[in-house]
């Protein structure tokens, strides 16, 4: 019986490989496209949040550090010298001096009503009028702060720099001791100031991301970033977010249709003088900031090429080698069909179902020729079989290797990006502390263990409150942060405050702290930066210690005993012990400043204001008024004899001749004594009235001795 020979030229090998090259190659292409997408979307959202949180700096630093210079701008304002305006030099030297400790300060005056200059640093602009500058019109009204302009009238005095003179102005009126405008202070701030900065905070960074930072005032001019761009205007889609949103990022096309990430901040939006405000751009090529999702796509792309051009080649060998045995059969079979029947059908025992066909079909064969076609159909039934095996074994093999693969792949960049995250935490200039719903330390950086003590690994577990918070502040540091969790309300949520903090070894430390709140999967972090203030208060604290001492003799001033005098008379009211006033001048002391000159004036009272503070008792307070005019503040006094006894033992010690280097004199006092009773309502002017009084009749009666007022 002759079988016509099939007209395919592909043999089931053939097909066997095609058809799985077809499923692997589908197979593939369906996860790299999923794989792109995911990677893609993931990568220019970390990419955003890194620039984002650099523009979050930029904003912070700018703001700290221009409420820094308004506290110093404040601060001088009540510096007793310019109060007065009437000491050139003296003002001269205290610019100067602050110059020299901040150097930003490029020039430092004080305008006299008429709008000249009466001091300046290093006496830039003395005696000429600034009367039509913008800082001193606005000056005389309130405290001003101007936005960045160009130097006018300092251009040539200034030293020739690299860069333009441009400034920031602060000016604010200054009042005299007796409520009157004695003039306006005004500082230009160098706007080197925000260069230094960029460079101190963003330039680490820099270097590694290859960023552009650019500050942009409201008008769209850029008044610092790359050269080609300062001073000229832009309107990008980055600058508009900025004006309606706090912070944020986004993906914009700039003028020459190159892509950028850029993440925006705003500043002044806390600052007390919240006119100033700069909008902070952070930007960055699309194409540079995700390189490392290209050169990702790249080496996925490698992988998966390489490892389907190996699976294909096993595909290939594996089906010739299953399809093998079958072509010997088929061989015979077609020898057979084409009519040469002394061809025997061949028994192959290569595989079991191999075997039992051959040894079936030879049976067969061998009783009927009519049962060709039947074996055929199940030759080819089980060809079917075995191809839908072999595919789902290779489908389920690949799927699972790929699968494997991706979750690799995306955990490896997870830890990249939380890596890359801490240790742009870890090496911030503020302490950075995070910590759960419980208070518990969940990431402690490297600034948070020099600035309080404590390790990273002995931070990490403990409660915060524990470590560093005053025990008497714990319970409302502790309801504070439930409050805001159940309520969404907090005092310190997103603000700056200063508090103290507990180092490790027991120390307080003044700190400014900014807290923050943010929710993860786990459910949420609050999250703390703090700065520690220890300089800034300790330069605040010395120019007030500075306003309220007396140059000369180092004696509390006017100011102090103004300040002094009602404590002790309230001290009084709650005391069952007396309190009283004495007020006292040099008998002649005029005579001896004209006779010997000031300079022996000025030693004789430093020698008086000692003898004077040797004289009292240590609860006792001695001030200078003025010239030599001095007072003392008399505590816990049994009668008034104990007043009496106070002012006659400064009678005996001012007898004793004052050794001066011009010569020896001899001087009296005259001592004015007032009692104060709590039961009779006396103001402090009037005590100060009485004593003052009893002093004119004591030089009246002749001098060299002490009268109490009736």
């Amino acid at each position: 019986m002759l079988i016509k020979k099939p007209s395919s030229t592909l043999s089931l090998s053939s097909w066997v490989t095609i058809g799985l090259v077809l499923a692997l190659l589908i197979t593939t292409s369906s996860m790299l496209i999923l794989v792109d997408q995911f990677t893609r979307s993931y990568a220019r959202s970390q990419a955003q949040a890194r620039l984002s949180q650099l523009a979050w700096q930029m904003q912070e630093a700018l703001d700290r550090s221009l409420g820094e210079r308004f506290i110093d701008v404040k601060i001088m304002a009540t510096r007793p010298a310019l109060r007065e305006a009437n000491d050139v030099f003296r003002i001269r030297g205290i610019f100067n001096e602050l110059q020299k400790n901040v150097p930003n300060y490029a020039w430092i005056g004080l305008a006299m009503p008429d709008g000249k200059v009466l001091a300046a640093v290093n006496g830039l602009l003395e005696k000429q009028s600034v009367a039509e500058r913008p800082w001193f019109k606005e000056g005389r009204k309130d405290f001003y702060v101007g936005d960045y302009h160009p130097a006018l009238m300092l251009a040539s005095k200034l030293p020739i720099s690299n860069e333009p003179w441009r400034f920031v102005d602060i000016s604010t009126p200054i009042m005299g001791t007796d409520g009157k405008f004695k003039g306006v202070l005004g500082v230009h701030l160098s706007w080197e100031w925000a260069r230094d900065l960029v460079k101190k905070l963003v330039n680490p960074t820099n270097d590694r991301f290859d960023v552009d930072i650019m500050l942009v005032r409201d008008d769209g001019t850029v008044v610092l970033g790359p050269k080609d761009m300062e001073e000229k205007k832009m309107d990008s889609d980055s600058f508009r977010a900025s004006l309606r949103l706090p912070s944020g990022a986004l993906r914009e096309v700039g003028p020459d249709g190159t892509p950028y990430l850029t993440g925006f901040a705003r500043t002044g939006l806390n600052s007390e003088y919240g006119d100033l405000k700069w909008s902070v751009l952070v930007r960055q090529p699309e194409q540079l900031a995700m390189r490392g999702f290209r050169d990702l796509q790249r080496q996925m792309l490698l992988v998966a090429c390489a490892v389907s051009i190996v699976l294909m080649v096993l595909v290939f060998a594996l089906a010739r080698r299953l399809v093998a045995p079958m072509n010997q059969l088929n061989a015979a079979l077609e020898r057979r069909a084409m009519g040469d029947h002394d061809v025997e059908v061949p028994i192959i025992n290569t595989y079991h179902e191999v075997a039992l066909l051959s040894t079936t079909l030879a049976t067969l064969v061998q009783r009927e020729e009519s049962y060709l076609k039947e074996m055929r159909q199940l030759n080819e039934g089980l060809e079917q079989r075995v191809e839908d095996r072999t595919r789902r074994l290779h489908e389920t093999a690949i799927a699972l290797q790929q699968a494997l693969d991706t979750q690799r792949e995306n955990q490896a960049k997870l830890e990249e990006s939380e890596n890359e995250l801490r240790a742009i935490l870890h090496n911030a200039n503020d302490a950075f502390i995070a910590m759960d719903q419980n208070g518990v330390v969940q990431e402690w950086n490297r600034q948070a263990e020099i600035l309080l003590g404590w390790s990273r690994e002995e931070a990490l577990g403990r409660e915060l409150a524990e470590m560093i918070v005053p025990p008497e502040q714990r319970d409302l540091h502790r309801a504070g942060m439930k409050q805001y969790l159940a309520t969404g309300e907090g005092l310190l949520m997103n603000t700056r405050v200063e508090m103290q903090a507990i180092r490790r070894d027991g120390d307080e430390l003044p700190v400014e702290m900014t807290l923050g709140y943010v929710e993860v999967r786990s459910g949420c972090l609050f999250i703390a930066f703090l700065h520690d203030i220890t300089e800034r208060l300790a330069f605040r604290n010395s120019l007030q210690e500075m306003a309220l001492s007396d140059i000369l003799t180092g004696l509390p001033n006017r100011r102090a005993f103004a300040q002094k005098l009602p404590e002790a008379m309230a001290r009084a009211e709650r005391d069952p012990l007396k309190m009283g006033l004495l007020f006292m001048d040099i008998d002649g002391f005029k005579q001896i400043n004209d006779k010997y000159g000031h300079i022996a004036g000025d030693e004789l009272l430093m020698l008086f204001a000692s003898r004077l503070r040797e004289s009292v008792r240590d609860v006792d307070t001695v001030a200078r008024l003025a010239g030599d005019e001095f007072t003392v503040i008399l505590e816990r006094l049994h009668s008034r004899d104990d007043a009496l006894g106070v002012a006659r033992k400064i009678l005996a010690a001012m007898r004793a001749p004052f050794y001066l280097r011009e010569a020896t004199i001899n001087i009296s006092v005259s001592i004015g004594a007032a009692m104060f009773d709590p039961a009779v309502h006396t103001t402090q002017d009037r005590l100060v009235a009485q004593a003052d009084n009893a002093m004119y009749v004591a030089k009246n009666a002749g001098k060299n001795r002490v009268e109490v007022s009736a």
